[in-house]
């Protein structure tokens, strides 16, 4: 439920009470009403890929957006205290992202309708109309481009992973460069990295073992490469690839799972523990996340504001 209607059914909800008040109560409620009217307006825009705006399959393997992202969980954890840091403030979230978007459709246009024509210009129109307003922006980009680019398939292939994460690199700073020019000086903008969904590899045999492995260089080399994006841009990042225990092949976890794989590295439990990419069709394999790895995607991000 958004702020904005979270309001509107605090405003039924009064008029429920006004007809069942005697009139020497009305006063007070007046005063309810208009301070729900007067109530300052101000903002969370998050933008980015499939993860920011919660998508995860149905029960047939449909995959759809939800209100169970990192977004919506991000929210509700910051909102609260926005609200009570001074008098009729009220926050919003409004989620720009776009499933399957690449950072080429982000500047140029994608599979998206906006109105502006691009998600960053829809972005920079809506922090432009904004100014002062927007609290907090976040954004995740950069994964579509790597698995389109095919890097990793049954082997890695390492030029294929140096080549895009440069791409990645130079196309993510136009983005911020955009974003930071339109929201002011101000504004708390928080990337993320990401978790490596090739850990599921594992589960097959050997070579998957050895694919799960390469992969995570793999990872490494594309999430150095947005650090180092972030970073020159003055923007915090969620380590999520830290947060899900990515490279950790050490620690062995007892796992649901028949044997061979009743007992599993951390990342590679974690993978399956908190998103669907270990599950059995029709439901998986997919490489979102779950509502326990969304919740702990929007913790790492919390962890970075201000």
């Amino acid at each position: 439920m958004t702020a904005k209607t979270q309001k509107s059914f605090s405003m039924w909800r009064l008029a429920i009470i006004v007809a069942t008040l005697p009139l020497a109560a009305c006063d007070k409620v007046n005063e309810l009403v208009n301070e729900l009217n007067d109530a300052e307006t101000h903002y969370y825009l998050s933008l980015g890929t499939s993860l920011s705006v919660g998508v995860q399959p149905t029960s047939g393997g449909l995959p759809l957006p939800t209100d169970d992202g990192y977004s919506n969980q991000l929210f509700s954890l910051v909102r609260p205290g926005f609200e009570a840091s001074g008098p009729n403030l009220d926050m919003d979230l409004n989620k720009f992202g776009c499933p399957g978007e690449t950072l080429d459709d982000m500047i140029n246009g994608g599979s998206c309708v906006y109105i502006a024509g691009s998600q960053l210009e829809a972005a920079v129109d809506f922090l432009n109309r904004n100014r002062g307003f927007v609290e907090l922006v976040t954004i995740d980009m950069g994964a579509n481009d790597f698995r389109n680019a095919g890097c990793v398939t049954t082997t890695v292939d390492i030029d294929c992973v140096n080549a895009v994460s440069a791409q990645i690199a130079t196309d993510l700073a136009t983005v911020l460069t955009a974003l930071r020019n339109a929201a002011g000086p101000d504004v708390t903008i928080v990337g993320m990295n990401y978790y490596n969904p090739y850990l599921s590899s594992w589960l097959t045999d050997a070579a998957g073992q050895t694919l799960a492995m390469e992969s995570a260089q793999a990872a490494v080399i594309l999430n150095d490469a947005l650090l180092n994006t972030y970073t020159t841009a003055g923007m915090p990042m969620a380590d999520v690839y830290s947060a899900f225990e990515s490279d950790d092949f050490t620690t062995m976890v007892a796992s649901t799972l028949p044997a061979p794989n009743d007992q599993l590295p951390a990342s590679v439990f974690n993978i399956c523990e908190w998103t669907y990419n270990c599950d059995p069709d029709p439901v998986g394999p997919d490489v979102h996340a779950n509502f326990a790895g969304y919740s702990l995607i929007a913790q790492t991000i919390e962890a970075q504001l201000p």
